[in-house]
Protein backbone atom coordinates (compact mmCIF):
# COMPACT_ATOMS: atom_id res chain seq x y z
CA UNK A 1 0.00 0.00 0.00
CA UNK A 2 1.12 3.68 -0.67
CA UNK A 3 0.62 6.65 1.60
CA UNK A 4 -2.44 8.24 1.37
CA UNK A 5 -5.01 9.69 3.92
CA UNK A 6 -8.40 11.60 3.58
CA UNK A 7 -6.34 14.93 5.18
CA UNK A 8 -3.14 16.10 5.77
CA UNK A 9 -1.92 17.46 9.17
CA UNK A 10 -2.34 20.94 9.80
CA UNK A 11 -3.38 22.78 12.58
CA UNK A 12 -6.98 23.24 13.55
CA UNK A 13 -8.38 25.35 16.17
CA UNK A 14 -9.80 24.31 19.64
CA UNK A 15 -13.37 23.81 18.61
CA UNK A 16 -12.58 21.26 16.11
CA UNK A 17 -10.30 19.21 18.82
CA UNK A 18 -12.99 19.35 21.41
CA UNK A 19 -15.51 18.25 18.45
CA UNK A 20 -13.86 14.55 19.46
CA UNK A 21 -15.71 14.92 22.47
CA UNK A 22 -18.82 15.22 20.66
CA UNK A 23 -18.84 13.21 18.06
CA UNK A 24 -17.48 10.01 19.57
CA UNK A 25 -21.21 10.61 22.08
CA UNK A 26 -22.94 10.81 18.92
CA UNK A 27 -21.06 7.35 17.92
CA UNK A 28 -22.23 6.09 21.51
CA UNK A 29 -25.75 7.31 20.77
CA UNK A 30 -26.15 6.47 17.15
CA UNK A 31 -24.87 2.61 18.51
CA UNK A 32 -27.26 2.87 21.37
CA UNK A 33 -30.28 3.38 18.57
CA UNK A 34 -29.17 -0.25 16.93
CA UNK A 35 -30.94 -1.61 19.62
CA UNK A 36 -34.51 -0.21 19.01
CA UNK A 37 -35.42 -3.27 17.17
CA UNK A 38 -34.78 -5.66 20.36
CA UNK A 39 -33.26 -8.36 18.42
CA UNK A 40 -36.91 -9.62 16.72
CA UNK A 41 -36.98 -11.24 13.58
CA UNK A 42 -36.32 -8.97 10.44
CA UNK A 43 -37.30 -6.02 13.15
CA UNK A 44 -33.62 -5.18 14.05
CA UNK A 45 -32.29 -4.92 10.69
CA UNK A 46 -33.59 -1.55 9.75
CA UNK A 47 -32.92 0.39 12.98
CA UNK A 48 -29.34 -1.43 12.96
CA UNK A 49 -28.46 -0.31 9.61
CA UNK A 50 -29.80 3.03 10.69
CA UNK A 51 -27.22 3.49 13.51
CA UNK A 52 -25.22 1.81 12.27
CA UNK A 53 -24.26 4.61 9.36
CA UNK A 54 -24.58 7.23 12.20
CA UNK A 55 -21.95 5.71 13.88
CA UNK A 56 -20.28 6.01 10.40
CA UNK A 57 -20.70 9.59 9.90
CA UNK A 58 -19.31 10.35 13.34
CA UNK A 59 -16.61 8.05 13.10
CA UNK A 60 -15.16 9.74 9.49
CA UNK A 61 -16.18 13.23 10.89
CA UNK A 62 -13.30 12.39 14.03
CA UNK A 63 -10.80 10.53 11.82
CA UNK A 64 -10.73 13.78 9.56
CA UNK A 65 -10.32 15.55 12.92
CA UNK A 66 -7.22 13.31 13.79
CA UNK A 67 -5.77 13.51 10.78
CA UNK A 68 -5.89 17.14 10.54
CA UNK A 69 -4.66 18.30 14.27
CA UNK A 70 -1.47 18.55 16.29
CA UNK A 71 -4.24 17.56 19.12
CA UNK A 72 -3.51 17.24 23.07
CA UNK A 73 -3.00 14.71 25.21
CA UNK A 74 -5.81 13.91 26.55
CA UNK A 75 -7.48 12.72 23.27
CA UNK A 76 -5.74 9.62 23.30
CA UNK A 77 -7.17 8.85 26.57
CA UNK A 78 -10.07 9.63 25.53
CA UNK A 79 -10.32 8.09 22.15
CA UNK A 80 -9.28 4.56 24.56
CA UNK A 81 -12.51 5.52 27.30
CA UNK A 82 -14.92 6.04 24.03
CA UNK A 83 -13.82 3.06 21.82
CA UNK A 84 -13.73 0.54 25.21
CA UNK A 85 -17.69 2.38 25.96
CA UNK A 86 -18.64 1.87 22.39
CA UNK A 87 -18.00 -1.55 22.54
CA UNK A 88 -19.44 -1.79 25.99
CA UNK A 89 -23.19 0.16 24.27
CA UNK A 90 -22.66 -2.48 21.66
CA UNK A 91 -22.66 -5.65 23.71
CA UNK A 92 -25.75 -4.38 25.82
CA UNK A 93 -27.67 -2.86 22.96
CA UNK A 94 -27.08 -4.12 19.55
CA UNK A 95 -28.82 -7.36 18.38
CA UNK A 96 -26.66 -10.32 17.61
CA UNK A 97 -25.06 -9.83 14.18
CA UNK A 98 -23.90 -13.93 13.32
CA UNK A 99 -24.73 -17.78 14.66
CA UNK A 100 -21.06 -18.49 14.40
CA UNK A 101 -20.39 -18.83 18.26
CA UNK A 102 -22.97 -21.36 18.50
CA UNK A 103 -20.72 -23.50 16.54
CA UNK A 104 -17.42 -22.05 19.15
CA UNK A 105 -19.79 -23.03 22.01
CA UNK A 106 -20.34 -26.66 20.79
CA UNK A 107 -16.63 -27.12 19.37
CA UNK A 108 -15.63 -26.01 22.69
CA UNK A 109 -18.81 -28.25 24.40
CA UNK A 110 -17.06 -31.20 22.15
CA UNK A 111 -13.59 -30.84 23.48
CA UNK A 112 -14.51 -30.52 27.06
CA UNK A 113 -16.09 -33.67 26.90
CA UNK A 114 -13.21 -35.68 25.60
CA UNK A 115 -14.14 -35.94 21.55
CA UNK A 116 -11.79 -34.63 18.99
CA UNK A 117 -14.01 -31.48 17.50
CA UNK A 118 -12.44 -32.08 14.07
CA UNK A 119 -14.12 -36.24 13.83
CA UNK A 120 -17.67 -36.06 13.50
CA UNK A 121 -20.12 -32.95 12.35
CA UNK A 122 -22.67 -31.41 14.91
CA UNK A 123 -25.51 -33.62 13.82
CA UNK A 124 -23.35 -36.63 13.86
CA UNK A 125 -25.42 -39.15 16.17
CA UNK A 126 -21.98 -40.29 18.29
CA UNK A 127 -22.24 -36.99 19.59
CA UNK A 128 -26.21 -36.67 20.16
CA UNK A 129 -25.62 -37.14 23.91
CA UNK A 130 -23.71 -33.48 24.03
CA UNK A 131 -26.80 -31.67 22.86
CA UNK A 132 -28.27 -29.15 24.29
CA UNK A 133 -31.41 -26.20 23.43
CA UNK A 134 -27.82 -24.06 21.87
CA UNK A 135 -27.60 -27.07 19.25
CA UNK A 136 -30.44 -25.83 18.00
CA UNK A 137 -29.12 -22.70 16.82
CA UNK A 138 -25.75 -23.79 15.05
CA UNK A 139 -26.14 -23.54 11.26
CA UNK A 140 -24.44 -26.16 8.56
CA UNK A 141 -24.65 -29.34 11.51
CA UNK A 142 -23.80 -31.43 8.69
CA UNK A 143 -20.58 -30.01 8.34
CA UNK A 144 -17.05 -30.46 10.56
CA UNK A 145 -15.63 -27.54 12.36
CA UNK A 146 -13.45 -25.02 9.78
CA UNK A 147 -11.71 -23.89 12.85
CA UNK A 148 -7.76 -24.23 13.42
CA UNK A 149 -6.42 -25.45 16.35
CA UNK A 150 -5.62 -22.58 18.46
CA UNK A 151 -9.30 -21.21 17.80
CA UNK A 152 -10.50 -25.04 19.08
CA UNK A 153 -8.52 -24.34 22.61
CA UNK A 154 -9.56 -21.19 23.01
CA UNK A 155 -13.17 -22.44 22.34
CA UNK A 156 -12.85 -25.15 25.27
CA UNK A 157 -11.32 -22.96 27.46
CA UNK A 158 -14.13 -20.38 27.29
CA UNK A 159 -16.55 -23.33 26.65
CA UNK A 160 -15.61 -24.25 30.25
CA UNK A 161 -16.07 -20.70 31.89
CA UNK A 162 -19.54 -20.49 30.83
CA UNK A 163 -21.67 -23.16 29.29
CA UNK A 164 -25.11 -21.91 29.19
CA UNK A 165 -24.71 -19.07 26.42
CA UNK A 166 -22.32 -16.67 25.07
CA UNK A 167 -21.05 -13.79 26.88
CA UNK A 168 -17.56 -15.71 27.85
CA UNK A 169 -17.45 -15.70 24.20
CA UNK A 170 -18.89 -11.61 23.82
CA UNK A 171 -16.90 -10.34 26.36
CA UNK A 172 -13.54 -12.94 25.81
CA UNK A 173 -13.49 -11.23 22.10
CA UNK A 174 -14.31 -7.73 23.02
CA UNK A 175 -11.56 -7.60 24.99
CA UNK A 176 -8.94 -8.84 22.52
CA UNK A 177 -10.16 -6.49 20.67
CA UNK A 178 -9.72 -3.70 23.13
CA UNK A 179 -5.91 -5.00 23.06
CA UNK A 180 -5.61 -4.85 19.64
CA UNK A 181 -6.28 -0.94 20.05
CA UNK A 182 -3.34 -0.66 22.22
CA UNK A 183 -1.06 -2.56 20.48
CA UNK A 184 -1.92 -0.53 17.08
CA UNK A 185 -0.71 2.43 19.26
CA UNK A 186 2.62 0.90 19.80
CA UNK A 187 2.72 0.62 16.07
CA UNK A 188 2.07 4.02 15.39
CA UNK A 189 4.78 5.00 17.63
CA UNK A 190 7.26 2.90 16.31
CA UNK A 191 6.29 3.76 12.89
CA UNK A 192 6.51 7.53 13.74
CA UNK A 193 2.47 8.20 13.35
CA UNK A 194 0.57 9.80 15.30
CA UNK A 195 -0.84 7.67 18.27
CA UNK A 196 -4.37 9.23 18.13
CA UNK A 197 -4.52 7.77 14.25
CA UNK A 198 -5.82 4.61 16.04
CA UNK A 199 -9.35 6.12 16.38
CA UNK A 200 -9.32 5.08 12.49
CA UNK A 201 -9.80 1.30 14.33
CA UNK A 202 -11.02 2.29 17.65
CA UNK A 203 -13.87 4.17 16.73
CA UNK A 204 -14.68 1.81 13.59
CA UNK A 205 -18.44 0.52 13.51
CA UNK A 206 -17.46 -2.30 11.70
CA UNK A 207 -14.68 -2.98 14.37
CA UNK A 208 -17.17 -2.27 17.34
CA UNK A 209 -19.77 -4.63 16.43
CA UNK A 210 -17.90 -7.56 14.40
CA UNK A 211 -15.40 -7.90 17.55
CA UNK A 212 -18.19 -7.71 20.17
CA UNK A 213 -21.87 -8.85 18.72
CA UNK A 214 -20.87 -10.79 15.85
CA UNK A 215 -18.61 -12.55 18.67
CA UNK A 216 -16.03 -13.33 16.13
CA UNK A 217 -12.69 -15.13 16.82
CA UNK A 218 -10.97 -13.10 14.07
CA UNK A 219 -10.47 -10.46 17.35
CA UNK A 220 -8.86 -12.97 18.46
CA UNK A 221 -6.17 -13.89 15.86
CA UNK A 222 -5.84 -10.21 14.68
CA UNK A 223 -4.66 -9.19 18.26
CA UNK A 224 -1.53 -12.16 17.68
CA UNK A 225 -0.73 -10.46 13.90
CA UNK A 226 -0.99 -7.28 15.76
CA UNK A 227 1.79 -8.92 18.33
CA UNK A 228 3.89 -10.22 15.64
CA UNK A 229 4.30 -6.93 14.15
CA UNK A 230 5.11 -5.79 17.23
CA UNK A 231 7.65 -7.78 18.14
CA UNK A 232 9.89 -7.34 15.45
CA UNK A 233 12.50 -4.80 15.30
CA UNK A 234 12.08 -1.42 13.86
CA UNK A 235 13.50 -2.40 10.47
CA UNK A 236 10.63 -5.28 9.96
CA UNK A 237 13.09 -8.09 10.50
CA UNK A 238 10.53 -10.56 12.47
CA UNK A 239 12.58 -13.32 14.89
CA UNK A 240 11.36 -16.08 17.27
CA UNK A 241 8.85 -13.96 19.83
CA UNK A 242 7.05 -13.37 16.18
CA UNK A 243 6.98 -16.23 14.47
CA UNK A 244 5.04 -17.97 17.98
CA UNK A 245 2.81 -14.78 17.87
CA UNK A 246 2.12 -15.30 13.97
CA UNK A 247 1.73 -18.97 14.56
CA UNK A 248 -1.32 -18.43 17.01
CA UNK A 249 -2.98 -16.24 14.57
CA UNK A 250 -3.09 -18.77 11.57
CA UNK A 251 -3.99 -21.20 13.72
CA UNK A 252 -6.35 -19.68 15.43
CA UNK A 253 -7.94 -18.02 11.78
CA UNK A 254 -6.41 -18.53 8.75
CA UNK A 255 -6.30 -14.91 6.95
CA UNK A 256 -3.08 -14.22 8.56
CA UNK A 257 -1.47 -16.72 6.57
CA UNK A 258 -2.08 -13.76 3.60
CA UNK A 259 1.00 -12.19 5.94
CA UNK A 260 3.39 -15.01 6.06
CA UNK A 261 5.05 -14.52 2.90
CA UNK A 262 6.33 -11.07 4.62
CA UNK A 263 7.59 -12.16 7.69
CA UNK A 264 9.72 -15.60 5.92
CA UNK A 265 11.10 -13.25 3.86
CA UNK A 266 12.31 -10.54 6.36
CA UNK A 267 12.87 -13.26 9.15
CA UNK A 268 14.22 -16.38 7.29
CA UNK A 269 14.79 -19.57 9.66
CA UNK A 270 15.00 -17.43 13.13
CA UNK A 271 11.23 -16.50 12.27
CA UNK A 272 9.96 -19.50 10.02
CA UNK A 273 12.09 -22.44 12.68
CA UNK A 274 9.17 -21.18 16.06
CA UNK A 275 6.79 -20.91 13.50
CA UNK A 276 6.84 -24.00 12.42
CA UNK A 277 7.41 -25.80 15.65
CA UNK A 278 4.80 -24.12 17.75
CA UNK A 279 2.19 -24.89 14.43
CA UNK A 280 2.95 -28.46 14.94
CA UNK A 281 2.72 -28.62 18.44
CA UNK A 282 -1.17 -27.02 18.61
CA UNK A 283 -2.00 -29.87 15.88
CA UNK A 284 -0.52 -32.41 17.57
CA UNK A 285 -3.38 -33.01 20.07
CA UNK A 286 -6.31 -33.36 16.99
CA UNK A 287 -4.13 -35.56 14.28
CA UNK A 288 -5.75 -38.48 15.16
CA UNK A 289 -9.37 -36.82 12.79
CA UNK A 290 -6.59 -37.70 10.03
CA UNK A 291 -8.53 -36.10 6.68
CA UNK A 292 -11.26 -35.30 8.80
CA UNK A 293 -8.95 -32.24 9.95
CA UNK A 294 -9.37 -30.69 6.11
CA UNK A 295 -13.21 -31.84 5.70
CA UNK A 296 -14.57 -28.85 7.10
CA UNK A 297 -12.35 -26.24 5.26
CA UNK A 298 -13.02 -28.27 2.19
CA UNK A 299 -16.32 -27.73 2.40
CA UNK A 300 -16.37 -24.19 2.95
CA UNK A 301 -13.68 -23.55 -0.05
CA UNK A 302 -15.92 -25.61 -2.33
CA UNK A 303 -19.16 -23.36 -1.54
CA UNK A 304 -19.07 -20.43 0.25
CA UNK A 305 -19.38 -16.98 -1.79
CA UNK A 306 -21.45 -14.48 -0.36
CA UNK A 307 -20.93 -10.96 -0.40
CA UNK A 308 -18.42 -11.51 -2.87
CA UNK A 309 -17.75 -8.78 -5.90
CA UNK A 310 -14.83 -10.08 -8.42
CA UNK A 311 -15.13 -13.33 -7.69
CA UNK A 312 -18.70 -13.28 -8.10
CA UNK A 313 -18.60 -11.84 -11.18
CA UNK A 314 -16.15 -14.20 -12.45
CA UNK A 315 -18.48 -17.15 -11.54
CA UNK A 316 -21.54 -16.01 -12.95
CA UNK A 317 -20.02 -15.51 -16.18
CA UNK A 318 -18.22 -18.79 -15.96
CA UNK A 319 -21.17 -21.06 -15.19
CA UNK A 320 -22.49 -20.05 -19.29
CA UNK A 321 -18.95 -22.18 -20.39
CA UNK A 322 -18.58 -24.90 -17.56
CA UNK A 323 -20.09 -26.80 -14.86
CA UNK A 324 -17.02 -26.31 -12.58
CA UNK A 325 -17.51 -22.36 -12.80
CA UNK A 326 -17.33 -22.35 -8.90
CA UNK A 327 -14.10 -23.75 -8.84
CA UNK A 328 -12.61 -22.55 -11.83
CA UNK A 329 -13.36 -18.67 -10.32
CA UNK A 330 -11.75 -19.99 -7.14
CA UNK A 331 -8.34 -20.93 -8.76
CA UNK A 332 -8.62 -17.53 -10.78
CA UNK A 333 -9.36 -15.42 -8.00
CA UNK A 334 -6.64 -17.63 -5.89
CA UNK A 335 -4.21 -16.80 -8.65
CA UNK A 336 -4.83 -12.91 -8.58
CA UNK A 337 -4.23 -12.96 -4.92
CA UNK A 338 -1.07 -14.59 -5.54
CA UNK A 339 0.19 -12.84 -8.42
CA UNK A 340 -0.38 -9.82 -5.96
CA UNK A 341 1.48 -11.54 -3.26
CA UNK A 342 4.25 -12.46 -5.24
CA UNK A 343 4.56 -8.94 -6.55
CA UNK A 344 4.84 -7.57 -2.93
CA UNK A 345 7.55 -9.82 -2.24
CA UNK A 346 9.66 -8.94 -5.36
CA UNK A 347 9.11 -5.36 -4.49
CA UNK A 348 9.65 -5.92 -0.60
CA UNK A 349 11.87 -3.18 0.90
CA UNK A 350 13.28 -3.17 4.83
CA UNK A 351 10.66 -1.65 7.52
CA UNK A 352 8.45 -2.21 10.12
CA UNK A 353 6.06 0.06 7.72
CA UNK A 354 6.69 -1.67 4.54
CA UNK A 355 5.70 -5.21 6.20
CA UNK A 356 2.62 -3.52 7.34
CA UNK A 357 1.39 -2.31 4.31
CA UNK A 358 2.38 -5.30 1.95
CA UNK A 359 0.63 -7.59 4.55
CA UNK A 360 -2.59 -6.10 4.80
CA UNK A 361 -2.76 -5.29 0.20
CA UNK A 362 -2.42 -9.26 0.37
CA UNK A 363 -5.20 -9.23 2.71
CA UNK A 364 -7.07 -6.72 1.06
CA UNK A 365 -6.64 -8.57 -2.51
CA UNK A 366 -8.55 -11.64 -0.45
CA UNK A 367 -11.20 -9.48 0.35
CA UNK A 368 -11.61 -8.00 -2.95
CA UNK A 369 -11.00 -10.55 -5.23
CA UNK A 370 -11.98 -13.62 -3.69
CA UNK A 371 -14.85 -15.18 -1.58
CA UNK A 372 -16.62 -15.05 0.84
CA UNK A 373 -16.46 -11.04 1.24
CA UNK A 374 -18.28 -10.67 5.42
CA UNK A 375 -18.07 -8.04 7.47
CA UNK A 376 -16.15 -9.79 10.08
CA UNK A 377 -13.22 -10.40 7.39
CA UNK A 378 -12.53 -6.93 7.41
CA UNK A 379 -11.52 -6.71 10.91
CA UNK A 380 -8.02 -7.87 9.54
CA UNK A 381 -8.47 -4.48 6.76
CA UNK A 382 -9.37 -2.17 9.08
CA UNK A 383 -6.26 -1.60 11.17
CA UNK A 384 -4.57 -0.27 7.81
CA UNK A 385 -7.25 2.74 8.20
CA UNK A 386 -4.98 3.83 10.80
CA UNK A 387 -1.60 4.33 8.33
CA UNK A 388 -3.32 4.25 4.79
CA UNK A 389 -7.21 6.13 5.25
CA UNK A 390 -7.90 5.72 1.69
CA UNK A 391 -12.24 6.96 0.76
CA UNK A 392 -12.20 3.71 -0.60
CA UNK A 393 -11.67 1.79 1.95
CA UNK A 394 -13.08 3.70 4.88
CA UNK A 395 -16.64 3.47 2.75
CA UNK A 396 -15.79 -0.28 2.67
CA UNK A 397 -16.36 -0.22 6.24
CA UNK A 398 -19.49 1.11 5.91
CA UNK A 399 -21.28 -0.37 2.42
CA UNK A 400 -19.63 -4.17 3.47
CA UNK A 401 -21.84 -4.17 6.32
CA UNK A 402 -24.97 -2.29 4.81
CA UNK A 403 -25.05 -4.61 2.29
CA UNK A 404 -24.61 -7.83 4.18
CA UNK A 405 -27.20 -7.32 6.52
CA UNK A 406 -29.46 -5.22 4.62
CA UNK A 407 -30.60 -8.87 3.66
CA UNK A 408 -32.80 -9.28 6.64
CA UNK A 409 -35.21 -5.87 5.65
CA UNK A 410 -38.26 -7.46 5.37
CA UNK A 411 -38.61 -6.25 1.90
CA UNK A 412 -35.37 -7.91 0.68
CA UNK A 413 -34.92 -10.81 -1.41
CA UNK A 414 -32.66 -11.50 -4.32
CA UNK A 415 -33.20 -9.00 -6.51
CA UNK A 416 -33.05 -6.50 -4.05
CA UNK A 417 -30.29 -8.44 -2.38
CA UNK A 418 -27.67 -7.81 -5.59
CA UNK A 419 -28.58 -4.28 -5.78
CA UNK A 420 -27.87 -3.83 -2.16
CA UNK A 421 -24.10 -5.63 -3.12
CA UNK A 422 -23.34 -3.36 -6.28
CA UNK A 423 -24.72 -0.03 -5.32
CA UNK A 424 -21.76 -1.24 -2.05
CA UNK A 425 -19.41 -1.88 -4.35
CA UNK A 426 -19.77 0.31 -6.94
CA UNK A 427 -18.49 3.58 -5.01
CA UNK A 428 -15.86 1.92 -3.12
CA UNK A 429 -13.96 0.71 -6.59
CA UNK A 430 -14.40 4.41 -8.03
CA UNK A 431 -13.10 5.37 -4.62
CA UNK A 432 -9.92 3.12 -4.85
CA UNK A 433 -9.23 3.11 -8.85
CA UNK A 434 -9.21 7.31 -8.57
CA UNK A 435 -6.71 6.79 -5.35
CA UNK A 436 -4.34 4.65 -7.02
CA UNK A 437 -4.37 6.88 -10.20
CA UNK A 438 -3.70 9.59 -7.76
CA UNK A 439 -0.97 7.56 -5.98
CA UNK A 440 0.49 6.96 -9.88
CA UNK A 441 0.49 10.25 -10.76
CA UNK A 442 2.06 11.78 -7.80
CA UNK A 443 5.05 9.31 -8.65
CA UNK A 444 5.43 9.71 -11.88
CA UNK A 445 5.69 13.65 -11.23
CA UNK A 446 8.46 12.53 -8.24
CA UNK A 447 10.34 10.84 -10.22
CA UNK A 448 10.33 13.47 -13.27
CA UNK A 449 11.05 16.06 -10.44
CA UNK A 450 13.96 13.95 -9.46
CA UNK A 451 15.57 13.73 -12.89
CA UNK A 452 15.37 16.83 -13.55
CA UNK A 453 17.19 17.72 -10.26
CA UNK A 454 19.79 15.27 -11.36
Amino acid sequence: MAPGTLAQPGKLGRIPVYSLVVLGLGAAFALWYTGIGGGRQQAWALPFLWGYAAAWVCYVAAGVTVSRARVPRWVLVWIVVAAVGLRLIALARTPPLSTDVWRYLWDGRVANAGVNPFQYAPDAKELEHLRDANWQRINFKSISTIYPPAAEMLFAALARVRTADAKAFAWAFALFDVGNILLLIVLLRRTGRPAERVLWYAWCPLAVTEATVGVHVDSFALFFLLLAFVLTDDEGRPGLASGLAMAVSVMGKGYAVLALPFFVTYGRARFLVPFLLLCGLLVVPYVGAGTQLFAGLGAYLSAWETNASVFLLLERNLERVTAHNFGTARALTMGLVLIVVGVLVWKQRRGLTWLLGASFAAMGAQLFFGAPTLPWYVLWLAPALCWWAWPGLVLFTLTVSAQYYARWLPSSDRAAHYAWLWAGYVPVYLLLIAQGAWWWRRRLSAARDQSASD
